[in-house]
């Protein structure tokens, strides 16, 4: 999986067009499975979208996301309790995400492989898992271990499927990215390197 890391370089406009690519995929990803509780492919977007494109476009794609799918959510009503601790569950993931996609000074970096990729997607949807079971455990005033028991059946199907969604859409999603992308990429970089070549010329 080869990222690019084109944010730093991009026309703000065509950081803003990727950026609503990706929260649109988010928001997909939310509803498409939405019918399974904790079944979503939301979560591995972020991911990607931070792994891919880094922290600022997935935390922007992340709090746009979350209002949509927080205001027209097909559980139930907008609860501010839930949706922070969701939000923060979010932020955590593509805060993995960036930090794995980051290069090293060489410029290149160690890929994850599959297995590695499952167990990313088990640990931090275990730790989504809990931040939201205490946004539950705040509205409601249910004690933090009471909340917890009665999610181990939707925490362990939520941790199970995202584990094998991580290790098999991750890196598809990355190339298709890479593929479809590639123009308002690859454009932007020689944009950029046209303009510091005119601009050292005067």
């Amino acid at each position: 999986m080869e990222s690019h890391q084109p944010h730093n370089r991009m026309r703000s406009s065509r950081w803003i067009s990727i950026a609503a690519i990706m929260t649109a995929l988010a928001l997909v990803g939310n509803y498409a499975l939405v019918a399974i509780p904790n079944l979503e492919l939301g979560s591995t977007v972020l991911f990607v979208t931070a792994y891919v494109f880094g922290a600022q476009m997935a935390i922007w794609s992340t709090l746009i996301m979350s209002v949509l799918f927080g205001v027209i959510n097909p559980w139930g009503g907008f609860i501010p309790q839930i949706w922070i601790s969701q939000v923060i569950g979010w932020f955590y993931i593509v805060t993995i995400g960036s930090i794995m996609g980051k290069r090293g000074a060489s410029g290149k970096r160690l890929e994850p492989r599959k297995w590695e990729l499952a167990i990313t997607g088990a640990f931090v949807t275990f730790i989504f898992e809990q931040i939201t079971n205490l946004g539950y455990s705040a509205t409601f005033g249910v004690p933090f271990f009471l909340a917890v028991i009665a999610a181990i059946p939707f925490t362990i199907l939520h941790i199970v499927s995202n584990a094998v969604i991580f290790s098999q859409v991750v890196p598809m999603l990355d190339v298709a990215l890479t593929r479809q992308l590639k123009d308002l990429i690859w454009s932007a970089e020689s944009e950029v390197q046209v303009e510091k070549l005119e601009s050292s010329m005067f």
